[in-house]
């Protein structure tokens, strides 16, 4: 992707349980088969208000800017086109979807090896070095995890981490508890799209 420097930042989103339900942090993961194999994509619903909130990412403060878009997600490769067309179906910025290989889930458990979704986020602030990013995930797994480690080893290059809150209370906890003294970068807590679209406004990222 060709991105002009003009740009103010890039967006980088977490899909599951961020802007598409899919209850990864369901007993034994039931409800991600069932939604996954027994609903089309054109009938998965967007978590509200996220489909504009990204629209409004994209455009900038400017209002006419091209922010890019970036999608992460674990999910496996063969879940590509699914995941197009449900970001199509539902009226999200065009953007890369990056997901997993089948070989990465065989290597997933070695030790001293990072998270395939920490490894694709160093990949895109390395390829675009002048980009400073807006980091997008939710209480749900890791994400908090990967988004503080990305923020220390990229000092100055992320704009705000937002992590939407999961109905889970021990794994809410923990990401409150992780960034409770975290004041490197404005970090929020998500609970409706609404809090986060003001947040964003505060900081100038969005009209």
């Amino acid at each position: 992707m060709l991105i002009p420097k003009t740009l103010a930042y890039g967006v980088i989103s977490d899909i599951d349980d961020t802007i598409l339900h899919t209850g990864v942090v369901s007993s034994l993961k039931w409800r991600v088969l069932m939604n996954t194999f027994f609903k089309r994509a054109t009938s998965r619903s967007a978590l509200e208000g996220t489909a504009s909130f990204y629209h409004k990412l994209h455009r900038g403060k400017s209002g006419s800017a091209a922010n890019p878009i970036f999608y992460v997600s674990h999910s496996p490769w063969n879940m590509y086109r699914y995941l197009e067309l449900f970001l199509k179906t539902n009226n999200f910025p065009k953007g890369p979807i990056l997901l997993r290989s089948m070989a990465s889930f065989r290597s997933r458990n070695k030790k001293n090896g990072n998270p395939h979704k920490y490894l694709e986020i160093v990949n895109i602030l390395e390829t675009y070095p002048e980009l400073s990013f807006l980091l997008i995930g939710d209480s749900g797994e890791k994400d908090g995890d990967i988004y503080l480690d990305i923020s220390n080893r990229f000092p100055g290059r992320i704009k705000a981490i937002y992590l939407r809150s999961v109905n889970d209370t021990k794994r809410v906890e923990r990401i409150q508890e992780m960034f409770r003294d975290y004041r490197d970068v404005p970090f929020l807590m998500v609970n409706n799209t609404e809090e986060v679209i003001a947040h964003a406004e505060a900081l100038h990222l969005i009209q």
